[in-house]
């Protein structure tokens, strides 16, 4: 029996990358391979199709899945120099990056609210190197149940444009007070989108409201100075794999528009 979904708002939008990486697997190329998407989505009673139409969803399943390459590789990069790292997903929703690029040592800590985790412990298999922690992100006893507080990987996709700018500003702050060696790898929507939201696939389709976004990745060191940006991308370079010619035509409107991948390292 397929477990039945009842979520709405912000929780119901990560059923919206979920689908994204679980067609990614379906296409002849691949750019890669979730089993984790594929198999969840198909244990959910959820009419993904009717919910997030490919007519008018298609650039923003093409966003997510370009958003999955970049994180997966600024992880790898901080995995790959810091071994036995703990990495935190905040707002993880129903995402398994842990498979895609655990290194057998890492330690995985996943937060989100109490039924977002309650439904992720049901499809996803468990593992001794992951911590499922049933809080809000804002309830900083999550801090506490992070055993390496020396080198740490901090990841937020699809999240933090849900968030106030001020709550994002205290947390961010507090992660750099509680910990030694920080990486962020942080989504962030540009805040044309955020004034804009009602052109947004997701806001209509879901009913979530986007609070924060930036002008630019910098805006985020700005707001909090305990960081210093490392790299950035835009998602629009990434989305160009899958309509090279529209995407190319279109990139000098899209990027100012469009969320970007920034990687920061606390001073």
């Amino acid at each position: 029996m397929k477990e039945k979904v009842d979520l709405s708002g912000v929780t119901e939008t990560m059923l919206v990358p979920l689908y994204s990486r679980a067609l990614e697997a379906e296409r002849k190329n691949p750019q890669f391979i979730d089993e984790t998407a594929v198999k969840v989505m198909g244990s959910l009673d959820y009419d993904f199709k009717k919910k997030f139409k490919d007519s008018t969803n298609k650039m923003n399943f093409w966003g997510c899945c370009a958003r999955t390459v970049i994180i997966d590789d600024f992880a790898r990069d901080f995995i790959q120099k810091n071994p036995d790292c703990s990495v935190v997903n905040i707002g993880c929703g129903l995402d398994d990056r842990f498979s895609r690029v655990d290194n057998g040592r890492l330690v995985w800590y996943n937060i989100d609210l109490p039924e977002v985790m309650e439904l992720r412990n049901k499809l996803i298999e468990k593992n001794d190197r992951i911590v499922n922690i049933p809080v809000s992100v804002f309830d900083y006893s999550w801090m506490e149940r992070v055993a390496n507080k020396e080198n740490l990987l901090v990841i937020a996709e699809g999240v933090l444009m849900y968030l106030e700018k001020d709550d994002v500003s205290q947390l961010f702050s507090k992660i750099s007070e509680e910990f030694g060696n920080v990486e962020l790898v942080l989504e962030l929507m540009a805040e044309w989108m955020v004034k804009n939201q009602k052109v947004h696939d997701t806001v209509r389709s879901t009913g979530a409201v986007f609070k924060w976004g930036v002008k630019e990745s910098r805006d985020f060191e700005s707001s909090i100075p305990d960081y210093k940006l490392i790299e950035d991308m835009n998602l629009t370079e990434g989305m160009k794999r899958y309509s090279p010619l529209f995407l190319t035509l279109v990139s000098p409107f899209l990027k100012p528009r469009n969320n970007r991948i920034a990687r920061f390292k606390k001073r």
